[in-house]
Order: structure tokens, then sequence, then C-alpha cells
């Protein structure tokens, strides 16, 4: 995955020849996919290269099938503000996470202000929609999650998911689990000493 604002500056290849560097990526209206590029060519101008024309999102460099359209490039800020399903403002929409290969968003980033963003990081929103009249993204608050590794723990998914506090082990058992009188161990042999 590659976050949308790291692929400004970096160079686009066509036909294994450098034609600029990107000034701006686009994405559609309804933010699920890489509508686009836009590249600075120097003394060739300023050219839009759909997604249709690219091939891959590398990790140095872009890789297009042509040098695209000369154009004026227009403003496509990808700050939004966004809200849960029943109207109440959560916070901005700042980033978005893109498959290389496939140019579709995969999730959004979410600021929650300043200082949530210092002291817990940006969150990650994996189901929305955007309402178009009052450029807003909509957010299913069950479907966040916080920036780091896929395995990353998921709020609103139960009682005890996202609570590291309440994990019991390194096998996920959380304190619940145990307080319901399940089994850890299917009956069977005993261990010997590591029963104990």
């Amino acid at each position: 995955m590659r976050k949308l604002r790291a692929l400004v500056g970096m160079p686009v290849l066509c036909g294994s020849r450098r034609i600029g560097r990107v000034l701006q990526a686009q994405l559609t209206n309804d933010l699920k996919q890489l509508e686009g590029i836009w590249i600075g060519g120097g003394l060739r101008g300023t050219r839009h290269i759909p997604a249709e024309s690219l091939q891959m999102l590398g990790s140095v460099a872009i890789l297009a099938d042509d040098a695209g359209k000369r154009g004026h490039m227009r403003p496509a800020p990808l700050l939004m503000r966004a809200v849960s399903t029943d109207g109440r403002r959560i916070g901005a929409i700042t980033g978005a996470q893109i498959d290389e290969l496939s140019f579709a968003v995969t999730s959004l980033e979410l600021s929650m202000g300043l200082w949530d963003d210092l002291l817990r990081g940006r969150e990650r929103v994996y189901g929305f929609s955007v309402n178009r009249d009052s450029d807003e993204v909509v957010i299913r608050t069950a479907t966040t999650g916080r920036e780091g590794e896929d395995g990353e723990e998921r709020i609103d998914e139960g009682t005890g998911r996202g609570h590291a506090d309440r994990r019991v082990g390194g096998d996920d058992l959380r304190g619940h689990e145990l307080a319901d009188g399940e089994k850890v161990e299917p009956a069977g042999q005993k261990d010997g000493q590591l029963d104990l």
C-alpha cells in the first residue's frame, strides 16, 4: 500500500525514460479509486495521466504507458470533514492508502485533532461513503482502526476488543472469555509440571 501524499515528487517513467515528477494525485469523486496523476514535465508543461495509462505505483518511481495530455491542473485537496452515520462530526480526512497495482483506495486517513494525532496517531477508515452535497465523508465507526500493521486491533468489535489491558495472553484470549468459564485447554492428558 502507498500513501497518497507519498506519491508527490516521485519520478514518472514512460518507456524507460523519465518524463517528469508527480505534482498531485487525484481520486475519483467517491474516493474509492485513483483517477490519475498530474506531473510537471519541465518545458513540456503540466500533464495529466489517467489511471488507465498507469502500470504500477512503485516504491521509487511510477510506471506509465504514455506521457499524458497537457492541461491545467485543477486543485483537488483531499481534506474533507468526516461525520458519523448519525451526523456527529468526528474529524477530517487527510489522506488515503492506495493499492499499488489495482489503484483502489484501501483506507482513508482520519485526523481527530492535533492532540489525538500526537498522542495516539491517526485512524484508518475502511468503511465510508461520500456525500458530495455537503462535501462530507460518512464513516461507519465499526470500520476504523489505528495506523500500524495489518494485524492491528479494530475498535467497536465487541466486548474487550481494542482494549490492550483486557488481553490475558499472547493467544488473543480476552478477560471476558476466561470469566465465562471457557476452557483454555481441551480435556485430555495433563502436561505434568506445566499444568500446576
